[in-house]
This record gives C-alpha cells, sequence and structure tokens, in this order.
C-alpha cells in the first residue's frame, strides 16, 4: 500500500489531477473528544454560529446530512457551533450568545427571536432557511438556499 503522498505522486506522473475541497473539514481535538464523548483540556471555542431547530428535528436524517454541508458552506468548524433545540411545547431554553444565528425552520425562529432583545436582534445576523431539506432536490431550492445563506457566509468569514 502506498502513503498518500506517494500515492499522489504516481497519479501526478499518469497524468490524473486530483481535486480536493476547496475548505476541508478540520476537526480539532476539542471537537473530536465531543464527538467521542470524551473530555478534553482543550478549551472550548467560543460560538461563532448558534443552529436552531424544533424538536426531534435533529435526529432526521435528511437534516443530519444537510447540516454538516451547510456548516461547510459558510466556513464554521464544529467546536465553534452550539446546537439548539426546542422543547416539545416550542419553547427554548437558554440560548447561547453568538454573532450569528442559524434557524431551521420558522418556529425555530420564533423562538429564538422571544429570547433576545430588540438590540440584540438589530446587531446579530438571523437567518432563516426552510425546515424540509428534501426541498434540496431541485436546483432553484438550492440556489435559493445558498441566496439566504451567502450573507451569513460573508460575515462569518470577516470575523
Amino acid at each position: 500500500m502506498l502513503d498518500e503522498g506517494s500515492r499522489l505522486a504516481v497519479l501526478a506522473a499518469i497524468g490524473i489531477d486530483v481535486y480536493r475541497l476547496r475548505a476541508a473539514e478540520t476537526r480539532d481535538d476539542a471537537s473530536q473528544a465531543a464527538t467521542l464523548g470524551e473530555h478534553s483540556d482543550v478549551p472550548e471555542q467560543p460560538a461563532r454560529l448558534v443552529v436552531g431547530y424544533l424538536n426531534g428535528a435533529g435526529r432526521k436524517p435528511g437534516l443530519t446530512r444537510l447540516l454538516p454541508q451547510l456548516l461547510r458552506s459558510v466556513g464554521v468548524t464544529d467546536a465553534a457551533v452550539r446546537r439548539v433545540e426546542t422543547a416539545a411545547d416550542g419553547s427554548l431554553g437558554e440560548l447561547p450568545q453568538a454573532p450569528a444565528y442559524l434557524m431551521i425552520g420558522a418556529a425555530a425562529a420564533r423562538a429564538c427571536s422571544a429570547h433576545l432583545s430588540i438590540e440584540q436582534q438589530n446587531t446579530l445576523m438571523l437567518v432563516v432557511i426552510d425546515a424540509e431539506p428534501v426541498s434540496l432536490c431541485d436546483a432553484a431550492a438550492k440556489r435559493t438556499l445558498w441566496q439566504q445563506l451567502k450573507p451569513l457566509a460573508r460575515r462569518l468569514r470577516a470575523g
């Protein structure tokens, strides 16, 4: 078996171009430990984005496939994202502070905005997208989604 460097050299020698993602997903030690359920001594990054959704929506297969792609498209690592789920009655517990909020569904956005003052809503970025990711089979729906996410991506990349 060839290691990665040797494999790329062999492919280049025979004329095969290897394409890579622009922003490869990088996961630091803290996010890997959180994924594995272990505790780490690495300090947690401050929240840059809060993702909110309705009760039980986080376990839907469509959203579990879509969410990592959305986070990669806006340029945020897993360690800088906080996920918030509404309770069964539609209420929201404690809302983390962040410069940007991505709400999946109008009901989640209503629950989130109830916890934010008018001044906070004017200074931060709140983006609401459709709760049903099945609409992403359509090119027009993908374009609409990207038009909604573009300002969020610009703001998060700017700092």
